[in-house]
């Protein structure tokens, strides 16, 4: 099984997570030619998004789906809670975050840079965040310790890749949002999960990195 990705791409991130946490282990190769945009990326995955997983004859695309996928090699140790509420609010909740707080922050992307920046294009996205935050507040779990109960779910991989980003752009781009105590909560114990010590902290030295670029640019 192949799963092609980026090391910088969060939503590799996410999948990773995912993988670390149900101790499943997948071939990970970025996409052939160099890009996802490359046309022999696109051969394998028409719409030409990473990450991509690849199962003999079989292939899949976005984060959630492939996660769910592999679920089923991870038996016990799969990300959907046995609770079928805490399992529909974890989906719930991961869906928000793909829709509303990722895309809202990915655009904050083009704004690192110093001499490019606009701050009311900043101004903009740091409203939209906040509004994203207050959201997840009022329906993370309110005893966690993870966003959607007592375990960790495909939620909790989406905004733990999300808020390592948040925490390198807050401080550079003066953002006045901030995620609420529940979602701090979670993230607090994510990293305290040793299954996943390894795989945060290589993905804060690559945004570090890839942060660090673009200040110097």
């Amino acid at each position: 099984m192949r799963l092609y990705q980026l090391p910088v791409s969060l939503y590799s991130c996410k999948v990773r997570l995912g993988l670390a946490l149900m101790q499943l282990s997948v071939d990970l190769v970025e996409p052939p030619g160099g890009s996802y945009r490359s046309a022999a990326f696109r051969a394998i995955n028409p719409a030409g998004t990473i990450p991509t997983l690849v199962d003999g004859d079989f292939w899949l695309a976005e984060s959630d789906a492939i996660l769910a996928y592999l679920e089923g090699r991870a038996g016990e140790r799969g990300l959907t809670p046995a609770d079928p509420r805490h399992a529909a609010r974890a989906h719930m909740l991961s869906h928000w975050h793909d829709m509303r707080l990722e895309p809202a922050l990915r655009r904050l992307f083009a704004q690192v840079a110093p001499a490019t920046r606009d701050a009311a294009a900043v101004a903009e996205v740091d409203d939209l965040l906040a509004a994203a935050f207050a959201l997840v507040e009022t329906a993370a779990d309110a005893e966690g310790p993870f966003v959607a109960g007592p375990t960790p779910t495909v939620a909790d991989c989406g905004y733990g890749a999300t808020l390592v980003w948040f925490e390198a752009l807050r401080g550079p781009l003066a953002l006045r949002a901030a995620p609420g105590e529940r979602l701090l909560r979670a993230m607090a114990a994510l990293g305290a999960d040793p299954r996943l010590a390894t795989a945060l902290a290589d993905y804060r030295d690559l945004v570090a990195d890839w942060f660090a670029k673009k200040l110097a640019g």
